[in-house]
C-alpha cells in the first residue's frame, strides 16, 4: 500500500461523499468539507482501519465507506474540541468556528456525523451483521470520546497516572480502537482478534496522545498547523510525573501495542509497518 496514492484514495472518496448537489449554497457543507478535505490533514484512523482490513486480504474499495466514517467522526470531534479551547487554528488554516461561525461550526459537526452514520449504514456493501457491530462498535466509542473530553476539559480527579491515562483513552485511542476493530470486522476476524485490535488502538492512542503533549509544548505553530501550549493549565502525564516516567509509560504502551499485534491472524506486516511509521514521526519530540 503506497501512503500518498491511499491518501489521495481516501480524500477523493471524501470529496465524493460530502458533495451534495442539493445543497451547493449551504455554509454548513461548505465548512464540513473546508476541515475534512484540508490537506494538511494525516487520515491516521482511516489509514490504520484499511492497513488491518488488507491483513484479512480486503480491498480498499470494500473498507473504504467505513474508512471515510471514521475520519468524519474525528473531524466533527476537532471542530468541537476547537470550539472548547477557543483555537484560532486548525491543520495551518483558521480554525472551523473563527471563518463560519459557531453556529455553522456546530452545523458541521452534526453533518459529518450524519455522513459517518449514512457511511456505515448503508453505503457500503457489507453484510448487515458487519453492519450492525460497527454501528454498535461507534456508539460506543462515540461515548468514550466524549467523556474522555470532558475530563479533558473540567479537569476534575486528573491527580494520578490511572486517571490522566483513562481520559486519554476515551479522547484519543478509542476512535483508532474503533478504526483498527471496524478493519478486522470487515476482514471477517475471529472475536479475539477483534478485541486485541481494539485494545491495540486504544494503547497506541495514548501513547499517540502523549506524543501530542510533547508537541503541544516543544513545537512550534508552523509544525503542527494548530496553536501550541494550549495544555499549560492542564493536567498531564508531563505535568504529573515528568519526562522520564512518561516515556518510560509511553515505551510500556508501545510494547503492548507490539505484543498484541503478533497475536493477530492473518497477514498484518502492513499494519505493523503503518503503526511502526506513525510512532517514529514525532519521536524527536520525546527527546529530553
Amino acid at each position: 500500500m503506497n501512503l500518498e496514492i491511499t491518501k489521495g484514495a481516501i480524500r477523493n472518496y471524501l470529496n465524493t461523499a460530502l458533495a451534495d448537489l442539493s445543497q451547493q449554497d449551504s455554509k454548513t457543507l461548505e465548512a464540513a468539507r473546508y476541515m475534512t478535505l484540508n490537506d494538511f490533514s494525516n487520515l491516521h484512523r482511516p489509514v490504520l482501519l484499511l492497513a488491518t482490513a488488507r491483513g484479512y486480504s480486503v480491498g480498499i474499495e470494500r473498507a473504504m465507506p467505513i474508512a471515510a466514517a471514521i475520519e468524519c467522526v474525528h473531524v466533527s470531534s476537532l471542530i468541537e474540541d476547537d470550539m472548547m479551547d477557543n483555537s484560532d487554528t486548525r491543520r495551518g488554516k483558521p480554525a472551523c468556528h473563527k471563518l463560519f461561525g459557531e453556529s455553522v461550526a456546530h452545523l458541521a459537526h452534526m453533518l459529518l456525523r450524519e455522513v459517518a452514520e449514512e457511511n456505515i449504514i448503508e453505503r457500503n456493501d457489507l453484510t448487515n451483521q458487519q453492519r450492525i457491530e460497527i454501528a454498535r462498535l461507534c456508539y460506543r466509542t462515540g461515548k468514550a470520546m466524549v467523556y474522555g473530553q470532558e475530563r479533558d476539559i473540567t479537569q476534575q480527579s486528573l491527580d494520578n497516572v490511572e486517571r490522566i491515562i483513562h481520559m486519554y483513552e476515551g479522547k484519543s485511542g478509542a476512535l483508532i480502537g474503533d478504526a483498527l476493530a471496524s478493519g478486522g470486522i470487515i476482514g471477517g476476524a475471529c472475536p479475539e482478534d477483534i478485541l486485541a485490535l481494539e485494545r491495540m488502538g486504544i494503547t497506541a492512542g495514548v501513547s499517540y496522545q502523549i506524543i501530542d503533549d510533547a508537541i503541544d509544548s516543544r513545537a512550534s505553530i508552523q509544525e503542527t498547523g494548530k496553536p501550541v501550549n494550549q495544555d499549560v493549565s492542564k493536567n498531564t502525564l508531563v505535568s504529573l510525573v515528568g519526562w522520564d516516567k512518561v516515556k518510560k509509560i509511553k515505551e510500556e504502551k508501545d510494547a503492548e501495542v507490539d505484543r498484541l499485534l503478533k497475536t493477530l491472524h492473518g497477514e498484518h506486516s502492513l499494519l505493523g509497518d503503518m503503526i511502526y511509521h506513525l510512532r517514529g514521526r514525532h519521536e524527536k519530540y520525546m527527546k529530553t
